[in-house]
């Protein structure tokens, strides 16, 4: 009875495993030990499925919420040492048509090195590139592979091998590989769960990386929609370049960023703005970027250039511009606005510059944002120009003269240095209109005008106060200094006598009165009426001549003209 009881159970049929042991080894123990061990076999079976199957579901569910692919990688390999016991393990993802690039090891082969792409791999070659191309793969001991597969084992002792690609939809996303050194290879069962895995891992890393994609995609319009508010709040190139520099510095991480406008009629660029502004090679990368072939090829054919220090195909002298500055390359990208080129970004780098497409997509869209608010405050400023300017002498008009000076006075009271106001009338130019006309005067008035502006430098502001008169503000400059650009401007009259219409030359003269903050007056109007008094106290002294409030110049008649065959001699 008790032998048709073990049959029974053996057989299937349900009974206390424990208590049918005891009976029987207290009958036929011989017997009973051989069930004792298929009973424990079928117990740790049934134990392994169960952990197994606990296995995949925690790693399905842990996996499903990673947010990017190395936390689905951490995870993937942490659930399977729950069920397989490895030495080591690594995942690759697939780049590109046939490249695996690692993104995470654990155990004896966890690192990759200082540098991982020591173990890039691709399909085809390597134990993961074999699984890629094969599909999954057990071999019990490498040091005797007997596929012809090539591979070899990385220890001098038994090492079993594991490998399982990860797809989603017939499309390899990666492969997961392992190794166990030891006298106990992988089984069937190991292989099994592997590639349950791996292909819950495939649809893992599929989310993660669509939301990374999101993510990026988010930031990326993130940092546009701060650089068009940042944009939105100015209309001068200067300012407007520079936010586009700071932005793209900031969204590319380059090294330096220079934006430049290009002058239509010219031909000729202008910097703008560089980031940062004390990087050395600050303002111009290339030297005259006029001359570097890869900003006119970027600008001729409105496309990205990329131009790498150490690249043979490099123009030399670019190449050797690049290295004195301390830069691997550039990423030159045009500026358009309207189908027309109106400037260039140059986004340098201290490495071989990036062309991964993402990130040039960055750079793209950044610069078309770029251009528009740039053309934007181009067009903004020629028409304030218009409004600013004289359009005869080309010199500031009055209104812009007064708020220009304003705002240099609260400078100077900041700075604590001096700024200058001049006053200049030309000496006998209404004789002169009344003898030659208007058209001619204009022209006299034009060519005086030349001559100022050849004297000054270029931080002094020029204007046309009304008719002959002039105003200049010197920023920085005390009573002295401003005598002295004042008997330049003389000497230039004296020395360069105006030609035209097939008349004689008729030289000029002026009678010119300095004012200076804060000995001078202490605010605009102070400024220009002390300046206007003295120049029409030079007039009254014979003209041709300069005055100023402290002495410098004063009674210092210019050497009397000889009379000009193109007229009359001028009124005092």
């Amino acid at each position: 009875m008790l032998l048709g009881a073990a049959g029974w159970a053996l057989s299937g049929g349900p009974s206390s495993f424990g208590d049918l042991i005891v009976v029987l080894d207290l009958t036929v123990g011989g017997t009973i030990l051989t069930t004792g061990g298929l009973v424990g076999r079928a117990r740790a079976a049934e134990s392994r499925r169960d952990a197994q199957v606990r296995a995949i579901g925690h790693a399905a569910r842990r996996m499903s919420i990673g947010r990017s692919p190395a936390e689905v990688a951490a995870v993937l390999l942490d659930e399977i040492r729950l069920v397989i016991a490895f030495n080591s393990a690594a995942v690759f993802l697939a780049e590109g048509d046939d490249a695996l690039a690692p993104i995470l090891a654990q155990g004896e082969a966890g690192a990759f090195g200082d540098d991982a792409n020591r173990t890039r791999t691709h399909v085809g070659s390597g134990l993961a590139g074999l699984a890629a191309r094969l599909g999954p793969m057990r071999i019990e001991d490498a040091r005797r592979e007997p596929h012809g597969l090539g591979l070899s084992a990385s220890v001098d002792m038994p090492e079993s091998l594991l490998a399982a690609p990860m797809r989603r939809d017939e499309t390899l996303v990666g492969v997961v590989t392992m190794s166990r050194v030891g006298a106990k290879p992988f089984d069937e069962e190991d292989l099994r769960v592997l590639g349950i895995l791996a292909d819950l891992a495939a649809t893992a890393f599929a989310g993660a990386a669509s939301l990374t994609e999101a993510e990026r995609l988010a930031a990326e319009q993130r940092r546009l929609l701060d650089m068009a508010s940042a944009l939105a709040g100015s209309l001068v190139p200067n300012d407007v370049a520079a936010i586009i520099a700071r932005h793209l510095a900031g969204a590319t991480g380059s090294s330096m960023v220079v934006v430049s406008d290009l002058d239509a009629s010219s031909g000729s660029l202008r910097t703008l703005a560089c980031e940062p502004a004390e990087h050395p090679a600050c303002p111009a990368v290339l030297g005259s970027s006029d001359g570097s072939p890869a900003i006119r090829r970027a600008l001729r054919e409105r496309t990205v250039a990329i131009v790498a220090a150490e690249d043979p195909a490099t123009d030399p002298l670019e190449a050797s511009r690049l290295r004195t500055a301390g830069l691997g390359g550039l990423v030159i990208v045009p500026l358009v606005a309207k189908g027309e080129p109106i400037g260039v970004v140059q986004i340098a780098s201290a490495e071989r510059p990036s062309a991964e497409p993402e990130w040039l997509t960055l750079v793209r869209t950044m610069a078309h944002e770029a251009a528009m608010a740039l053309e934007n405050a181009r067009v903004y400023e020629q028409a304030r120009n218009l409004a600013d300017r004289d359009p005869l002498t080309g010199f500031f008009n009055h209104r812009y003269l007064h708020e220009r000076l304003a705002e240099e006075v609260v400078r100077s009271s900041r700075t604590r240095q001096p700024v200058a106001v001049v006053m200049l009338d030309l000496d006998g130019f209404k004789l002169v209109n009344d003898t030659f006309g208007h058209i001619y005067g204009d022209r006299v008035l034009a060519f005086a005008a030349g001559l100022i502006r050849a004297t000054l430098r270029t931080s002094d502001v020029a204007a046309r106060y009304g008719g002959d008169e002039f105003a200049l503000i010197l920023p920085d400059t005390d009573d002295a200094a401003a005598a002295a650009a004042a008997q330049r401007i003389q000497t230039a009259f004296r020395t360069i006598p105006f030609e035209s219409d097939h008349r004689g030359p008729y030289q000029l003269g002026a009678s010119i009165g300095i004012s200076t903050f804060p000995a001078g007056g202490r605010t605009p109007a102070e400024l220009l009426v002390a300046a206007d008094e003295r120049l029409y106290a030079a007039k009254r002294a014979g003209g041709s001549m300069v005055r100023t409030g402290v002495g410098f110049g004063d009674g210092e008649p210019m050497p009397a003209p000889a009379a000009s065959a193109a007229g009359p001699r001028r009124e005092p």
